[in-house]
C-alpha cells in the first residue's frame, strides 16, 4: 500500500510540474500572439486600402494592358499545360506544441499536390512545412524561417521577393500558396490558392474614375502590381504566425486545464488510498485486540 501511494505522489508531482510548464508556455504564446495579431488588423488596413487604389488604376487602365503578373481566365485555365511547373509557397510552424495546426495545414497542402498534373516546385516556410516536403519527395527550391522577432518585416520581404524572382524568370508558370488565414482567435482556416498571376475577371463592375493620373494609369499600375504582390505575401505569413499562436495559446490553455484535472483525480485517489490504509490498520489492530483476548480467556 505504501508504494501505491509512493507512485500516486509521483504523478501527482510530475503532473503538476507539466502544468506549470503549460501554463508559461501559454503565456509566452499569449504575449506574441498579442503582437502578431496587432501586425495582421494594421496589415488589413493596408492591403484594404492597396486594392482599392488597385481597382481604380485598373479601371482607367482599361482591359487591353498586357503585365506579367496579370491573366485573363482563358490564359490560367492553360496555365501549366507548357510544360512548366507550378510553384507552391508552403507557409507552416516552426514548432509544434499547437494542437493541429500543422496537420490541418498539410493535409490541405495534399490536397492541392493531388490536384494538380504538372510538377510543383515548393518554398517553404518553416521547418514543419520543409519535413512534409521532403518527407514527400518535393522539389524544395528554397526554405525560410518564419516572420518571426523584430525582423519579421524583412524577412517578409525577403520570401515575397524570392517568390516574385521564381515567377518573374519563367520559371514557375503559376504561384500558388497554402497557408493558414487568422479568421479569429479560435478560427484558423487552412486556405490555398493562386498568388500569380492575378485572374482578371470581365464581369467585374467597374466604377467611374475621374482621376488624373500622373503618371499614366497603365504605367502606374505596372508599378503598383509588384508592391501589391509582396504586400499580399507579408500578409499572409503575418497571418499564419498568428494563427499558429492563436493554436499554441489555445493547445496550452487545454493541457494546463488537464493536467489540472488529472491532479484533482490523483489527488483523489490518493485520499482514498490513505483512507483505505488507515482502515485496514485499524482493522488490524481491532483484529489482534480480539485476538488477543480470546488468548486469554
Amino acid at each position: 500500500m505504501s508504494q501505491n501511494l509512493r507512485a500516486i505522489r509521483r504523478k501527482i508531482r510530475a503532473t503538476t510540474n507539466i502544468s506549470q510548464i503549460t501554463r508559461a508556455m501559454k503565456m509566452v504564446a499569449a504575449a506574441k500572439l498579442q503582437r502578431a495579431q496587432a501586425r495582421v488588423l494594421a496589415g488589413r488596413a493596408y492591403a484594404t486600402w492597396l486594392s482599392d487604389l488597385l481597382a481604380e488604376v485598373a479601371a482607367a487602365a482599361g482591359d487591353d494592358i498586357i503585365h506579367p503578373y496579370l491573366a485573363s481566365p482563358a490564359d490560367d485555365e492553360d496555365r501549366g499545360k507548357d510544360g512548366r511547373p507550378l510553384g507552391l509557397l508552403l507557409v507552416a510552424g516552426d514548432k509544434g506544441l499547437c494542437g493541429s495546426y500543422n496537420a490541418n495545414l498539410l493535409r490541405e497542402a495534399t490536397a492541392f499536390l493531388q490536384q494538380q498534373a504538372a510538377p510543383v516546385q515548393v518554398l517553404t516556410v518553416g521547418s514543419k512545412a520543409l519535413r512534409y516536403a521532403q518527407k514527400q519527395g518535393l522539389n524544395v527550391v528554397a526554405s525560410f524561417e518564419p516572420a518571426t522577432g523584430p525582423d519579421a518585416m524583412f524577412r517578409a520581404l525577403t520570401v515575397a521577393r524570392t517568390c516574385r524572382s521564381l515567377y518573374e524568370s519563367g520559371q514557375v508558370a503559376a504561384l500558388h500558396v497554402v497557408y493558414t488565414r487568422f479568421a479569429a482567435m479560435a478560427r484558423h482556416v487552412p486556405t490555398s490558392r493562386q498568388l500569380l498571376p492575378i485572374v482578371r475577371r470581365r464581369d467585374e463592375a467597374r466604377r467611374p474614375v475621374d482621376y488624373i493620373f500622373q503618371p499614366p494609369a497603365p504605367v502606374l499600375l505596372s508599378q503598383l502590381l509588384p508592391q501589391a504582390v509582396e504586400s499580399e505575401i507579408c500578409q499572409i505569413l503575418l497571418e499564419a504566425e498568428a494563427s499558429e499562436q492563436a493554436a499554441r495559446m489555445i493547445a496550452m490553455s487545454t493541457a494546463t486545464d488537464n493536467a489540472q484535472d488529472m491532479i484533482a483525480q490523483l489527488t483523489r485517489n490518493l485520499n482514498r488510498a490513505r483512507q483505505q490504509n488507515i482502515t485496514n490498520e485499524i482493522l488490524d489492530i481491532v483484529g489482534g485486540a480480539q485476538a488477543l483476548a480470546g488468548g486469554m480467556q
